[in-house]
């Protein structure tokens, strides 16, 4: 049974009154989500946090659902108005996250701190330390939309025709904003070059 087949089974028994069907659709996807919104905010705790959040909305409008795309769809649309909601909120109080060491304040992380430690760099690999910032500052620098675009495909290696369902937009669309987030991350990363070169 493919991945698509089994997340409606288990979403049709999960309406139908199975609590473990819930589960397994939790722990099929949470990572996928976890890795979607660390690569949006750079922050391990609160894509916990917004992951939650987002199977918790599963959860509630579970009774609702129809399967009118898959199960994928459904969930990463889920998430993508969370963030929206999110950065709305964030606009309003304008909150700004630090790229860098020396620019957070006091208490403040840099976004190379808040990396889940199985995947940061130690402290003596400056190199690695400094590529790591290097791609993530420039992930910070594209827009909203071409991010979103770029993490669903690279990180969730969704199709195309997927992700446009996911963003409701044509599938032209997404691929004219991967194209421009490939040439901006390119140009950004491009001069890119480690301190012991």
């Amino acid at each position: 049974m493919g991945d698509s087949a089994r997340d409606l089974e288990l979403m049709r028994r999960f309406q139908a009154g199975d609590a473990d069907a819930f589960t397994q659709l939790y722990e099929r996807h949470l990572r996928g989500l976890l890795n979607f919104f660390f690569r949006l905010c750079w922050d391990a705790s609160m894509s916990e946090d917004f992951a939650q959040e987002v199977l918790l909305r599963v959860y509630k409008s579970a009774r609702n659902w129809e399967p009118n795309a898959k199960f994928t769809t459904f969930l990463y649309r889920i998430a993508r108005n969370h963030w929206i909601d999110h950065c709305r909120l964030l606009s309003t109080q304008k909150e700004k996250v630090s790229l860098n060491a020396d620019a957070a304040g006091e208490g403040e992380l840099s976004l190379i701190d808040r990396l889940p430690d199985d995947i940061k760099p130690p402290e003596d690999d400056l190199d690695r330390r400094e590529l790591y910032g290097a791609i993530m500052k420039a992930l910070e620098q594209l827009p909203e939309e071409q991010r979103m675009v770029f993490v669903l495909s690279e990180i969730e290696e969704m199709k195309y025709q997927e992700i446009a369902e996911v963003m409701d937009v044509p599938v032209g669309t997404i691929k004219s904003r991967m194209h421009t987030a490939i040439a901006k991350l390119q140009e950004l990363l491009g001069d890119y070059k480690p301190i012991s070169a």
